[in-house]
């Protein structure tokens, strides 16, 4: 099992059942597959496996693929093995959920019928369901909503955004469980009669669950708190864009001292490249984690990886897609204590206190994502770990980063400072080219 700890933990059973759920459109000659998968996390590689099992790697089908990121499923990211720097995954458990995932994809291709969209947005005080557990306190508050009805009025699916960590069961359970998302497409299923996909936002920061024990009820409680929010948002249909998506591929150095120690244990999920983007032959992956041991790596040599940013429009709803767990600062602001929730932006007892005079400044990234029912997006395409804001980046200069210092653990757990900027850069200038 994936997601807390350095290593994995063996599963004793099945709570609940673990998803892949798809939703297809098509408006003239684009088509659309929105995929939202009860796992950790699927790295690039497996995205465009997938893609190209399905036939989505044609012009015209986009597939746009995120995870929930519950921390009660198995590894498909290779960070939780039996031991440090052992993969975790099973790779026929991977190939079978893509196979599994093209084979609905195609089936569902002759169930398609006439929809009409509708979309929503409110914010759902986080009090009792999510909080931060790392100074400055900004909670993100933003709930979406995108409603598919059929000619009869009917539901046929819902899509929900919202933003917290799935890892309300803590890491004394062993019973998979795709957590509270779980319990919130249920709850909606069981109301409109649809089907529901749960798309995570910007979790970075660490937006954890605000509960009173790490147990079912409490899982239950949160999804099902959640799903009756999305389903009391008022919906229009107006303003609307027709179906589009579109993409752009960014480079992004692994700076991550740790990652590049493990890096034969990860390149599965990633092709490393040059600073020019030349790919490097599959062996660097041990010769870099050998030069970097011994010597160290520097700008010169130090491997990168290519991933993605999404924009997904349907009817009044728009999808941005980042590809690692967003700090919610960095798309909200907020580091004047509007989203802090009645706690001190900056806590007493922190004792490694982000500097707010060095905080960004606006406009921040979700003023540029222009819709009825504006969605951000996270681990969408790829998972890179935490994007972490620049001006409080803190980590050992070790090579394992440890000790970690106290409030900074998302370091370690992110590819880099660098693919901050990369990445957000990528984002504002796709959203400013299709306003």
């Amino acid at each position: 099992m994936a997601g807390f700890g350095a290593t994995g933990r063996r599963p004793e059973g099945v709570h609940d059942p673990l998803y892949a759920r798809l939703l297809l459109l098509r408006q003239g000659k684009t088509e659309v597959a929105i995929v939202g998968l009860d796992l950790l996390g699927f790295y690039r590689n497996d995205v465009r496996d997938l893609r190209r099992l399905s036939g989505f790697d044609a012009a015209g089908r986009t597939l746009f693929v995120a995870s929930t990121h519950t921390h009660s499923g198995p590894d498909t990211l290779g960070l939780w093995g039996p031991m440090i720097g052992v993969s975790g995954v099973n790779p026929r458990y991977q190939a079978r959920v893509k196979r599994m995932i093209a084979a609905a994809l195609d089936a569902l291709e002759d169930r398609l019928r006439p929809v009409r969209a509708a979309g929503g947005f409110g914010r759902l005080d986080p009090r009792g369901l999510c909080r931060d557990s790392r100074d400055p306190q900004v909670i993100d508050p933003d709930l979406s909503v995108l409603r598919l009805t059929g000619a009869d009025g009917k539901a046929v699916a819902t899509v929900v955004n919202w933003s917290c960590h799935a890892e309300v069961l803590g890491p004394k359970n062993r019973l998979l469980t795709a957590d509270y998302p779980g319990d919130l497409c249920a709850r909606v299923e069981e109301r409109t009669g649809g089907a529901c996909v749960f798309l995570n936002g910007m979790i970075g920061g660490l937006m954890t669950p605000d509960v009173k024990a790490d147990d079912f009820a409490e899982a239950e409680r949160v999804g099902r708190t959640v799903a009756d929010a999305a389903l009391a948002l008022k919906l229009s249909a107006r303003p609307s864009r027709p179906l589009a998506a579109k993409e752009t591929e960014v480079l992004v150095p692994v700076e991550n001292s740790r990652y590049r120690l493990f890096l034969p244990a990860l390149t599965f999920g990633h092709r490393l490249y040059d600073a020019q983007g030349r790919p490097l032959p599959p062996y660097a992956a041990w010769t870099l984690a050998l030069r970097h041991l011994v010597i160290g790596l520097d700008a010169k040599t130090e491997p990168w990886v290519r991933s993605e940013v999404s924009l997904v429009d349907v009817g009044p709803a728009r999808l941005l897609g980042m590809p690692c767990e967003v700090f919610p600062e960095l798309a909200l602001g907020g580091y004047d204590g509007r989203f802090a929730y009645g706690r001190p932006v900056v806590g007493p007892k922190d004792v490694n206190p982000p500097d707010l005079s060095q905080a960004p400044k606006g406009p921040y990234l979700a003023s540029f994502v222009h819709a009825r029912a504006p969605m951000l997006v996270g681990l969408a395409d790829d998972e890179l770990g935490y994007l972490v804001p620049g001006y409080d980046f803190k980590v050992r200069p070790t090579k394992s980063m440890l000790p970690r210092l106290p409030g900074h653990y998302e370091e370690t757990n992110s590819i880099g400072p660098s693919a901050t900027k990369i990445l957000l850069g990528a984002a504002e200038s796709l959203l400013k080219e299709n306003p």
